[in-house]
């Protein structure tokens, strides 16, 4: 596996990337703002007591929220790409993101029908099933990926699909259950969003991405001798099953995360790592850390574009994340040059 840059000029340019990218998001946006212009606007003796709730509580929530959930669904694609050896295995092939969406309509149409309390102990019924959704789609694959001796990752990536298209299934079913003025707030969370007002959702993509995004950068090194052969991986010492297991369990972890705090937001784990590993070769070591801080950088910026769009309001960022990612994934299928797959 070669690597094209050093691993120092990698981390540095994609930090250097997020930093350029987190103050463009918190100063730019229909009212111009910023550090700077709270601090030109304090000396002048002026009130800056509307623009700095704009910046903390508007912009820095969203920008904070967009960093991390692309950071996430970066890193979970990395992985899964590596594990299923497969260049277009994402949190969305594996069906994760149609599973937590499921949940969360499911949530919906029962909270609406008095079957269901918005929320127990203070926990939003929304989140919970949409996580619990996730994680029983990710249990369901290496269940029955278990029934083979050996679960190789073709079936992985099979079965993962296969439950993906019963998600999409059951979010067409609740639909039909849902209440018609339901229907508009269930396809506008469809789409996927970080508008969102105060740390209350950012307090949870903390708490439940960072630790996990942070264990599974530890299984860089055990990729990377997996991506040789599973028998030489094993030779060297490396746990199969435990990886499979390892990495799965903390993907669906953090995608049921992010899907519950901002909907399902497709192709940023598709997008970032092919990018990514374009400059740093296929070394997880340094491909893993670099696609996580390059994810967060690329959501904030798809973020950035859907607040500038000029039509009524913004455009979801969900939208944006596909018109990019769908010609991509395009051009990977007919480029068709996956060496660094090949067995």
């Amino acid at each position: 596996m070669t690597r094209r840059v050093s691993a120092g000029h990698a981390v540095l340019a994609a930090t250097a990337l997020c930093v350029i990218v987190i103050a463009a998001s918190l100063s730019i946006g229909p009212e111009p703002l910023g550090p700077l212009h709270l601090l030109r606007q304090w000396r002048a003796g002026e009130s800056i007591e509307d623009a700095a709730y704009i910046l903390f509580s508007l912009r820095l929530p969203r920008t904070l929220a967009a960093f991390l959930a692309g950071a996430g669904l970066a890193l979970v694609g990395c992985a899964f790409q590596a594990l299923l050896r497969n260049p277009l295995a994402t949190p969305y092939t594996l069906g994760l993101a149609g599973a937590g969406s499921f949940g969360a309509y499911t949530a919906l149409v029962l909270i609406d029908f008095g079957r269901l309390p918005y929320s127990v102990i203070g926990v939003p019924m929304v989140q919970a099933f949409a996580f619990l959704f996730a994680a029983a789609d990710v249990l369901l694959i290496f269940l029955v990926a278990s029934r083979r001796a050996r679960p190789t990752p073709a079936v992985l990536l099979l079965t993962g699909v296969t439950l993906g298209i019963i998600a999409n299934s059951g979010i067409m079913l609740t639909r039909y259950f849902a209440r018609p003025e339901r229907l508009i707030d269930m396809d506008r969370w469809l789409m996927g969003g970080v508008d969102i007002v105060g740390y209350r959702p950012v307090a949870v993509l903390a708490i439940g991405v960072v630790p996990a995004c942070l264990w599974l950068l530890t299984q860089a090194g055990k990729l990377d001798q997996f991506g040789f052969s599973e028998e030489m991986a094993a030779g060297r010492g490396v746990n199969i099953t435990r990886l499979q297991l390892t990495v799965l369990l903390l993907g669906s972890f953090i995608t049921g995360v992010i899907v519950s705090e901002v909907g399902p937001i497709g192709f940023v784990g598709l997008v970032v790592p092919h990018t990514v590993r374009a400059f740093t070769g296929a070394g997880h070591r340094l491909l893993m850390p670099v696609s996580l801080l390059s994810g967060g950088a690329f959501l904030c910026l798809c973020d950035l574009a859907a607040r500038k769009v000029p039509v009524a309001g913004e455009i979801p960022i969900g939208i944006i994340t596909t018109l990019i990612g769908g010609p991509f994934f395009l051009y990977l299928l007919v480029r068709g040059r996956f060496a660094d797959w090949e067995t």
